[in-house]
């Protein structure tokens, strides 16, 4: 069974189908099992009279014993051939003789002392009589023109299922239509609309749809004012902040005051970058960058005076990405690996790999590591592993958050493996597409 047929059996058109199959099958046997009741009643009670006593009219007109020059008339006149046998002669109006126990009965009766037979042998069709003198047989050629005639009903059948099939595939057209669209608007088209003429449930669904999409479009824009507006209010405010501590003469306070504006300054970009990330419509301004050339860019903007391990691959990677936001993704994970590297151990390291499918960046340290219940819970929103939330063991939690996003975003993957007193291994998977 072919892929294609496994796949459409599971559709609603394919089940359809199957069923008028079914359906067809089962009508096909009753109607045909009721036929043959009906013509074996028929015959049993109205033709089997007949025709035996057409028989006895013709036996009346041979005479007893037949006369085989009226046998030769009658079989001229009727086109019927027929044959005579008893225990001294035999003959027949034509040339071929045979045995009446060569030929095939399919019904045997008797009545009034005279057992009759109908039957066939080789290309004839045969009535038998017998009675305690001789036997009379009459043959008639069997109407076989063929066996392409016994097709005629398989084809209309298939015919007409061919037909079914088509009108059924044409009555739910609109469930692919409504599909590819429902997938596109969550993909994030959102300005898609299903376009389906149709009066009954189904274009009912369809409008239905369109206005979901209207509404989802609706809120999202004004999630978006939204947050571009907390973003403008929130800043404003830090910024006059930090102009305020920069004129402080206590220069412990403003190092302290400034450090406290820069967290919070941190905070709400990551907040306004993961709430951008998160959804399913969010925007990558992708574009093809050297990898190797954007690994040593950030390092020179944030970490030039930090010892970091470097082994990449002296051959050009290219890949298609954000590059702000891969730089962002890579600073938060070399900023933990470096918090969590204590001095007397070795530094941190970066480790770049391809195949033909992926490139993977791995950073590792080799601190104190992270114990087996915190590891899948470490991507998630504001998880911290020190409950106390103290400040000198780290962010508020949303870092590893985000640089799942970020590279959940760009079709990738994070991998977070660790053991206590062998450090921690932080690996991004990027798609070479």
């Amino acid at each position: 069974m072919s892929y294609r047929w496994k796949k459409r059996r599971h559709t609603l058109s394919g089940r359809l189908m199957l069923l008028f199959v079914v359906m067809t099958a089962l009508i096909l046997v009753s109607v045909a099992s009721t036929i043959a009741w009906g013509f074996r009643t028929h015959f049993q009670e109205n033709i089997r009279p007949h025709l035996m006593q057409y028989l006895d009219y013709i036996q009346q007109d041979l005479g007893s014993p037949p006369d085989p020059v009226r046998a030769k008339a009658l079989s001229k006149e009727l086109h019927v051939d027929i044959h005579y046998f008893s225990a001294d002669q035999e003959w027949g109006t034509n040339t071929a003789f045979f045995k009446l126990d060569d030929i095939h009965y399919h019904r045997q009766l008797e009545r009034d002392g005279v057992e009759y037979g109908f039957g066939y042998l080789d290309e004839r069709e045969y009535l038998v009589s017998r009675n305690d003198h001789y036997s009379l047989a009459f043959s008639v050629p069997r109407h076989n023109k063929g066996g392409w005639h016994k097709l005629i009903p398989l084809a209309v059948i298939l015919l007409v299922l061919v037909l079914l099939y088509h009108a059924t595939r044409r009555l739910f057209a609109p469930i692919n239509t409504i599909k590819t669209g429902v997938a596109r608007i969550g993909s994030g088209e959102l300005s898609h609309r299903l376009d389906i003429q149709r009066r009954d449930e189904l274009g009912e669904l369809s409008e239905s749809i369109n206005t979901m999409a209207d509404d989802i479009e609706q809120m999202l824009e004004a999630k978006r004012q939204l947050l571009l507006a907390i973003s403008h209010e929130l800043r404003s405010p830090l910024t006059r902040a930090k102009v305020s501590a920069a004129m402080l003469d206590d220069e412990h306070h403003q190092a302290e005051i400034q450090r406290d504006l820069d967290e919070m300054e941190a905070l709400i970009e990551e907040l306004l970058e993961t709430e951008r990330l998160s959804t399913r419509h969010h925007i990558l301004n992708k574009s093809t960058v050297e990898i190797q050339q954007l690994i040593r860019e950030l390092l020179d903007q944030h970490f030039g005076g930090e010892l970091i391990e470097l082994n990449m691959p002296t051959a050009p990677i290219s890949l298609n990405l954000d590059s702000a936001r891969i730089k962002l993704l890579l600073k938060n994970i070399i900023a933990n690996a470096l918090q969590h590297s204590p001095d007397d151990t070795a530094p941190p390291s970066l480790t770049l790999e391809t195949d033909n499918k992926t490139v993977k960046i791995i950073i590792k340290d080799h601190g104190r590591g992270i114990e087996a219940e915190h590891l899948p819970h470490l991507t998630e929103p504001f998880y911290r592993t020190d409950t106390a939330r103290r400040r000198e063991t780290g962010g508020y939690g949303l870092g590893l958050y985000l640089c799942k996003v970020i590279t959940e975003a760009h079709g990738g993957q994070l991998q977070i493996k660790s053991e206590i007193n062998h450090g921690a291994r932080v690996r991004v998977s990027l798609p070479r597409v």
